[in-house]
C-alpha cells in the first residue's frame, strides 16, 4: 500500500482525545486510507499535513492547501478549551474535508464503545432515548450521529416578534414541544472562506454585521462554539485563542485533487485542486475550472467539462445550479443568499426527523418543516426552511449531503433538485453533473 506518512511531522498532541492535553487519544493518520487508531496518550501521531497531501475518499483523494504554508493540525483549534474534552477538530477533522462523516464516526465509536469527546450528550443524542450505561445503549442514544452523521441543533422557539406560530410537533425521539424545535445537522467543513460566503453556519445564525463581516461571524461562531458545544468559558472577541481559531480555518482550502481515470485535477491546463483555489480571487461567475478538458480524448475527463457546463447554464426545466452557487469555483452564494431547496420539506423528509407544523399569523398558511432554518433567527415566515449555499469543493470527502444528510451520494443530491426543483436531466446528463460535482 502507498504511504505518505513521510510527508508528515510528529508530536504527541492532538485535541480529539481524553480531556486534558497530557491524555489526548490519537489520531494516526495512516497510509492512505487515513485510519484511525485510538490507544493511550503516549502514542505518538502527526503534528502537520504538507499542503497538497492527497487525502483518500470514495471519489479519489482530496487535498488541503493552507496559506500558512502547511496544516498545522496542533493550535487552539485541536485543543479542548472546555471541560468536555472536545474541540473544534472533534467535529472538523482532514480526512472529512473538515466536516465529520458517519463511517468515520462509527469508527470512532467502535474504538472508543462511544466515549470519544465527539459523542457528548450536550448535542449528539437522541435525548429521551439516551442510555449511556452500556455500549448498545450508547450506540442507540448516538444512533442519528451514527446513521447521518447530524448533531442536534434549534431549541427555543425565537423570541417576539415572528411572523408564524408553532401549532405541532412530531417528534420521534420525543424530545421537541409546542416550545422547543428539535433540528438535525451536519457539521459545516471550516474551509475556503476566503472565496466563501459572509454567512456563518447553516442558518446564518452566526453571521454578524450589514453587510455581513465573514471575520466577525467567524470570531462570534469560534465564542460560541468554545463557550457551547466544548462547555467552555466565554471567550473575548479577541481572546488569542479565538483569533488562533479563526486564523486557522481562514487559511484553508480543500478541494478534490485526484480522480481515478482522471488523474490530477490541477494539470493539462484545468485549475482544480485546493492550491489554485486558495489565490482565486472572489467574483460572482462561472465555473471555468475545467474549460480545458472540454472535447478532451479522455471520456472521462470530457464528462466532467459537460458537468461543468450543466452546472453553470440554465436547465430545461428553467433552473440552473450557478443561481445560489454564484461564487465563482467555489459556489457559495456571492451575495450571502439563503435559499429554500425543498431540503427540510415534509416531501423530503425521512422517518428519523422531526416535523413541525409552522402557522402564518397573518394569513393562516401552514408549513409543515423537519428545520426552521433561517426563519428560527430572523422570526420572519419567508425565511422558513432557508439555509446557507455551502460550498462545493471536495464533496467526495464529506458525504451524506445537504444541511440534515437526507442525501447519500452525489447522484441523490441531483435527484432531490429534479424531484423539488423541477430540474430535468437525462441519464446521462446527470451522470455528467456527477462525475463534475465529484471533480471539485
Amino acid at each position: 500500500m502507498q504511504t505518505f506518512m513521510p510527508a508528515m511531522k510528529r508530536c504527541n498532541l492532538w485535541g480529539l482525545g481524553n480531556q486534558t492535553r497530557a491524555t489526548v487519544a490519537v489520531l494516526a493518520l495512516l497510509a492512505f486510507g487515513w485510519g484511525f487508531d485510538y490507544a493511550s496518550g503516549a502514542q505518538k501521531f502527526e503534528t502537520s499535513i504538507d499542503n497538497n497531501q492527497p487525502i483518500r475518499n470514495p471519489g479519489g483523494h482530496a487535498a488541503t492547501f493552507s496559506t500558512q504554508g502547511f496544516v498545522v493540525l496542533t493550535g487552539e483549534y485541536f485543543q479542548a478549551q472546555g471541560t468536555n474534552g472536545r474541540s473544534c477538530a472533534s467535529c472538523h477533522i482532514p480526512p472529512d474535508a473538515w466536516s465529520i462523516n458517519p463511517g468515520t464516526l462509527q469508527r470512532l465509536f467502535d474504538e472508543t464503545e462511544g466515549t470519544h469527546p465527539v459523542f457528548n450528550p450536550v448535542d449528539a443524542n437522541n435525548p429521551t432515548t439516551a442510555d449511556f450505561s452500556t455500549v448498545e445503549g450508547r450506540r442507540a442514544a448516538y444512533s442519528m450521529l451514527l446513521t447521518h452523521g447530524v448533531f442536534r441543533r434549534g431549541g427555543a422557539l425565537k423570541a417576539e416578534p415572528r411572523e408564524w406560530d408553532l401549532i405541532a410537533v412530531v417528534d420521534p425521539h420525543g424530545f421537541a414541544n409546542l416550545t422547543r424545535l428539535v433540528h438535525w445537522r451536519r457539521a459545516m467543513p471550516t474551509i475556503n472562506f476566503a472565496v466563501g460566503s459572509a454567512t456563518v453556519n447553516w442558518d446564518g445564525g452566526n453571521t454578524m454585521g450589514t453587510p455581513p463581516d465573514q471575520r466577525a461571524g467567524l470570531i462570534n461562531q469560534a465564542r460560541r462554539n468554545v463557550n457551547g458545544v466544548q462547555m467552555g468559558p466565554l471567550l473575548a472577541i479577541d481572546d488569542p485563542i479565538i483569533t488562533d481559531i479563526v486564523d486557522f480555518e481562514s487559511s484553508l482550502s480543500t478541494a478534490q485533487l485526484i480522480v481515478p481515470g482522471v488523474g490530477r485535477l490541477d494539470s493539462d491546463g484545468v485549475r482544480g485542486g485546493p492550491e489554485a483555489l486558495a489565490f482565486m480571487p472572489k467574483f460572482e461567475g462561472r465555473f471555468d475550472l475545467y474549460d480545458a478538458w472540454a472535447g478532451h480524448k479522455n471520456p472521462r475527463r470530457a464528462q466532467i467539462a459537460r458537468g461543468q457546463e450543466l452546472f453553470n447554464n440554465t436547465n430545461r426545466g428553467g433552473r440552473r445550479c450557478g443561481a445560489c452557487h454564484s461564487s465563482a469555483n467555489n459556489g457559495t452564494n456571492f451575495n450571502n443568499l439563503l435559499f429554500d431547496i425543498g431540503t427540510a420539506s415534509a416531501a423530503a423528509a425521512t422517518p428519523d426527523l422531526t416535523l413541525h407544523t409552522f402557522r402564518n399569523r397573518a394569513t393562516g398558511q401552514i408549513r409543515q418543516l423537519t428545520d426552521a432554518g433561517r426563519g428560527n433567527v430572523t422570526g420572519l415566515w419567508n425565511d422558513l426552511g432557508k439555509f446557507k449555499t455551502p460550498t462545493v469543493r471536495a464533496l467526495a470527502a464529506r458525504a451524506p449531503y445537504f444541511h440534515n444528510g437526507i442525501a447519500a451520494t452525489l447522484e441523490d443530491v441531483v435527484r432531490h433538485y429534479e424531484t423539488h426543483l423541477g430540474f430535468i436531466f437525462t441519464d446521462e446528463e446527470r451522470a455528467d453533473l456527477v462525475a463534475f460535482l465529484n471533480a471539485l
